[in-house]
């Protein structure tokens, strides 16, 4: 494979003949490796059931919902390698990949509760499966934002306690927002004038180790049907070794969402005082700016 494909996206539902063909033509269109379903309301017996009318090139895990509520169903294509699932809870579903480049990695589906005091709890958690210190890559539905930036409609109370929580989480493991293109939202609750919201609730994150396997990546929002959540769509561009380029920053970069934020983060990494201090500072920088390292009319470097 020369790149690798991830489709995730929050159905509201697997059951219906509607989401199902959504996802047939997501796979007919944009050939993904990887396709993660959240809040697909399916049990065992449901969720079982729906992954078998996919091709037999598809394996797959889930977490069953509770009733009418959550579930998540991660499906996988053969030819990512070998796939593992090594734990899961009712909010996170983790998958220990084994592949050519990079040979083995993390691969995690959040569903995350609504609730401030049980999103604490899976932070917690994901920061005790962040001390494997392998490449690790994490999607889904958090249910919360990092910035204020990130919502519209309604007051920005609603999210601020959990907003801090999730902004502590990514830093204190040092993970990236991989940024998106297209519209900044990825939830809207559909209603009509003031009563309206959006919220930028579905995202992709990933440790440096994970980032640094990959030239550059692209993740889009596409359309919403269906369900008040947009699919998201990544493309990572696998690195190739025999061609190390000298690194040159980009003024398109600057066009990109998440372009200031990654630097701003990667430079105020903590290091040890050292005479390479300043030296760590710039490869941190470097290993993030490949996050934003393409657009829409290619590559940047």
């Amino acid at each position: 494979m020369e790149a690798l494909k991830i489709v995730c996206w929050n159905c509201r539902g697997s059951a219906s003949s509607k989401t199902v063909g959504r996802i047939r033509a997501l796979i007919r269109d944009l050939h993904p490796d990887i396709i993660c379903l959240v809040e697909t309301r399916a049990d065992e017996n449901r969720a079982l059931k729906f992954c078998r009318k996919f091709a037999k090139a598809w394996e797959w895990a889930a977490i069953p919902s509770i009733g009418m509520s959550g579930g998540i169903i991660t499906l996988w294509n053969k030819r990512v390698g070998q796939v593992t699932p090594i734990a899961q809870s009712q909010f996170a579903l983790h998958l220990i990949i084994s592949s050519e480049l990079p040979k083995e990695w993390i691969f995690t589906t959040i569903y995350n509760s609504q609730s401030s005091h049980i999103q604490r709890d899976l932070w917690h958690d994901l920061t005790v499966l962040s001390s494997l210190n392998l490449p690790w890559i994490l999607t889904g539905d958090f249910n919360a934002i990092l910035s204020s930036e990130e919502h519209r409609g309604g007051p920005f109370d609603h999210y601020s306690l959990k907003s801090r929580h999730f902004n502590d989480f990514i830093s204190h493991n040092h993970l990236f927002d991989l940024g998106f293109f297209g519209t900044p939202f990825t939830w809207c609750n559909n209603q009509n004038g003031l009563a309206r919201r959006w919220a930028r609730l579905d995202r992709f994150l990933a440790n440096n180790e994970w980032v640094s396997k990959f030239s550059s990546y692209c993740n889009r929002h596409l359309p919403r049907t269906l369900s008040d959540h947009s699919p998201m769509f990544l493309t990572a561009k696998f690195f190739s070794h025999h061609k190390r380029k000298i690194f040159r920053f980009e003024n398109i970069w600057f066009e990109y969402d998440k372009c200031h934020q990654n630097v701003s983060r990667a430079w105020n990494f903590q290091v040890t005082a050292s005479p390479m201090h300043a030296f760590s500072h710039y490869t941190h920088v470097t290993v993030s700016l490949p996050i934003v390292g393409r657009s829409p009319y290619g590559p940047f470097r």
